[in-house]
């Protein structure tokens, strides 16, 4: 069989041009569209985002103030708490001595007495020497390790121990040197 093609091959490429160029609209408004759409989903975001800012930016207004008031009180709480600090420095202090003697005399055997105190305070430590006599040496001996072993006392230093024999027994004479810190 013989086809024979009536149609001229000029009006063939005319056509096949007219549906080029169709396809190649077609693909541009399709592009323009998406775009449009692209475009106006992006705008609708960023008018969203600055209402929600404007609102926030309100809100951040109307709490200023309760900003400025919190602000002021914890300076207010600071400035106390400063003034506290510095009355309970100066109690410390203060109080640092009859601490000490409470401290000392607390484990102290019946048998030991002291013939004087001499102290040196620096800062929350008292330097302490303690001329001491005594009649029993375990007594002597137990003291000495209660001061060796309580926290509050450190280098402990015992002195040369001399005996003296009287009418009522040995008499033990020494010096006795300690750091007292109050905790």
């Amino acid at each position: 069989m013989i086809k024979i093609n009536l149609i001229p091959p000029e009006y063939l490429e005319r056509l096949d041009k007219k549906a080029m160029v169709a396809k190649v609209v077609f693909a541009g408004v399709l592009a323009a569209a998406l775009v449009f759409l692209v475009s106006a989903w992006y705008f609708n975001k960023a008018r969203a985002l600055e209402a929600r800012a404007g609102r926030l930016d309100r809100e951040l207004q109307s709490l200023q103030g309760d900003v400025d008031k919190a602000k002021a009180i914890e300076a207010q709480i600071a400035e106390v708490q400063r003034y506290l600090n510095a009355i309970g420095s100066i109690n410390r202090g203060r109080l640092l001595y009859p601490h000490f003697m409470q401290d000392l005399l607390v484990n102290l055997p019946g048998t030991i007495w002291f013939t004087g105190i001499g102290t040196t305070s620096k800062g929350e430590t008292l330097s302490v020497t303690l001329p001491v006599r005594a009649r029993s040496t375990y007594d002597l001996a137990y003291w000495i390790n209660v001061l060796e072993t309580d926290p509050k006392y450190a280098e402990a230093t015992l002195g040369g121990i001399s005996v003296a024999d009287s009418e009522s027994g040995k008499t033990l004479t020494t010096s006795i040197q300690v750091k007292y810190t109050y905790k």
